[in-house]
């Protein structure tokens, strides 16, 4: 009988499980040893697989809760988004019935508060409010050009080093005083003076250099007759230098002392004829943009003699209509996907395929399956049942001021006078979901009370209880409270908020495995802890079986060695 040789080389890897040898083995006993010690590893290998699955499963909530956040991001960001003037809930501008047009709004545009007057506004425009201003006499020029704002000083003439100016101006209701020092250099502009003026005067005092005109122009922010302003060149005994460069720089601006002197801005005049009235009345404002009984003008220009610009304000429910019956559409999209994650039945027969399975399986199959294996993967989920029921909450509880009293007389519902024709579905398996059941009413409040219905969705509460908090807003505003606090505020990724925080945030970063709030993060995490573990562990068994075989075989070759030497001293 021919002598064989059991052998270890460290050059691939092969066996059950896997490893970092290439195992010559069996040639002795005539055993299929990594089969054999593959189905000694079955035990191991189905706690990895099992270990696997689970996590398969904390990854596919995972996405589900991320598609959710998403989709809730995307109603905050249409509705209750400031910068989205157009569709923002929160505003009471937003729930205006009026519509206003202009016969000429390059001269005067206008706006219509809800207690405006309908029918059509007469307004002159006498002169436009401005604000007080000092400037050059003539253009500035450099080398017969003139002069732009990334021009140098020192091309103007002006040395390098300090110069001092000393402001007085009026915002408006108060007189400040503000000094500013410049410190010239080779490379200091027009523009570089111009921004330390406006910084050093918190925007109060603004300056610019015309480059059509020439001219530079330092003038207070505040237009009107209220806001004045003077400019003082900073007397120093013991620093002439810089009281000499500074006049120097006035009088390369072309403004003499004179024009430095105390200037006042103007007041618009304008005269207006209200609806039902055959007399014009004239008024003035400080500014250029103001409201007067309820209509918001922006006057831009003068009119001519006689010439009068008809501003048309009438009523339009269509607007608030449409952007109630948007967001109720695009909500109930939302909740009808919670309704029915949170109530879609898992099938226990299918379960995250293996490595082992998929090896089998054709993409579209396992595509298919894992289909399946997905469903009811968030049923009766805690948060986001919380969530559908805030939401409900928000709709149904009365929105109370501090003594419990109603604070619109209006109320969400379908009964009664005061009713809005808003209501939660008639349908328990529609939970949370809300719709128009009275069109009739909804366009009666919006035509009729639109402060009363600007109450109703929009009135904020400042109360710290989260209870009083919830009960005294307005039900738009505890809709963005209960968005907020599920996925956090507009423009957030990462907080701390519910439904953000349970799908991305890991606390967990421990050894063991055993520390973290639960979040999906952290479940994975530890998941993966334990998958490191049993693998581990399997490999242990799978090199002590090999060992055991390997003894086998050593064995079986001295025994073969014994009979081969026995036989040839009897023959």
């Amino acid at each position: 009988m021919a002598t064989s040789t059991t052998s270890s080389v460290p050059v691939g890897s092969t066996g059950a499980g896997g490893g970092n040898t290439l195992r010559i083995t069996g040639l002795n006993t005539g055993l299929d040893i990594d089969a054999m010690v593959k189905k000694m590893l079955t035990a191991d290998q189905t706690k990895v697989d099992q270990a696997k699955q689970q996590q398969q499963l904390i990854t596919w909530k995972q996405d589900a809760y991320k598609e959710i956040i998403t989709s809730l991001k995307d109603l905050q960001s249409a509705y209750f988004d400031v910068a989205n003037s157009a569709n923002y809930l929160l505003s009471s501008s937003s729930y205006s019935n009026m519509a206003v047009s202009s016969s000429d709004s390059t001269i005067v545009s206008a706006k219509a508060l809800t207690n405006a007057e309908v029918g059509t506004y007469k307004i002159k425009v006498t002169e436009l409010a401005s604000s007080a201003e000092i400037k050059s006499s003539s253009a500035i020029t450099l080398d017969g050009k003139l002069a732009k704002s990334s021009d140098t000083l020192k091309s103007l003439g002006i040395d390098e080093g300090n110069i001092s100016l000393k402001f007085s101006y009026n915002d408006g209701s108060t007189t400040k005083e503000a000094t500013v020092n410049f410190n010239v250099t080779s490379s200091s502009t027009f523009q570089d003076l111009a921004d330390a003026i406006k910084n050093k005067t918190n925007g109060a005092v603004t300056a610019k250099i015309n480059e059509l005109t020439g001219e530079f122009s330092i003038q207070t922010a505040a237009t009107g007759k209220l806001s004045k302003l003077g400019i003082a060149v900073e007397t120093y005994e013991t620093d002439a230098e810089t009281q000499n460069r500074t006049t120097n720089l006035m009088s390369k601006l072309k403004i003499s002392a004179v024009e430095m002197d105390s200037n006042e801005g103007e007041d618009a005049v304008v005269s207006i004829k209200e609806p039902g009235s055959s007399d014009y009345i004239s008024t003035t404002q400080s500014s250029n943009s103001f409201t007067i009984n309820g209509v918001s003008y922006n006057v831009a220009d003068i009119t001519s003699t006689g010439e009068e610009v008809s501003i048309s304000v009438t009523r339009d429910t269509s607007k608030v209509h449409d952007l109630i019956s948007n967001f109720i559409d695009k909500y109930n999209e939302i909740v009808g996907t919670l309704q029915d994650k949170l109530s879609e039945k898992k099938d226990y027969d299918y379960k995250p395929l293996t490595d082992s399975q998929k090896s089998s399986m054709s993409d579209t199959d396992i595509s298919n399956w894992e289909k399946k294996a997905k469903q009811g993967i968030l049923r009766n989920d805690d948060n986001l049942q919380n969530l559908l029921d805030s939401l409900a909450n928000a709709f149904t509880t009365p929105v109370v001021d501090s003594s419990g009293n109603n604070v619109s007389t209006l109320y969400f519902g379908k009964r009664g006078d005061n009713a809005i024709g808003i209501d939660t579905s008639s349908k328990i398996s529609e939970g949370a979901k809300i719709s128009i059941v009275d069109d009739q009413k909804l366009t009666d409040a919006i035509a009729n009370h639109p402060e009363e219905l600007i109450k109703l969705f929009t009135t904020k509460s400042d109360s710290e209880d989260s209870t009083k908090k919830f009960q005294q807003s307005g039900i738009f505003e505890r809709i963005d409270q209960i968005l907020d606090d599920n996925v956090g505020v507009i423009g957030s990724t990462l907080n701390e908020a519910v439904l953000t925080k349970y799908a991305n945030v890991q606390d967990d970063y421990s050894t063991t495995g055993g520390g973290g709030t639960g979040t999906l993060p952290d479940q994975l995490y530890q998941q993966q802890l334990l998958i490191t573990n049993l693998t581990e562990i399997m490999n242990e068994h799978q090199t002590k079986y090999y060992n055991q075989f390997t003894q086998l075989e050593v064995a079986m070759e001295k025994l073969n060695a014994q009979q081969s030497t026995l036989a040839m001293y009897l023959s």
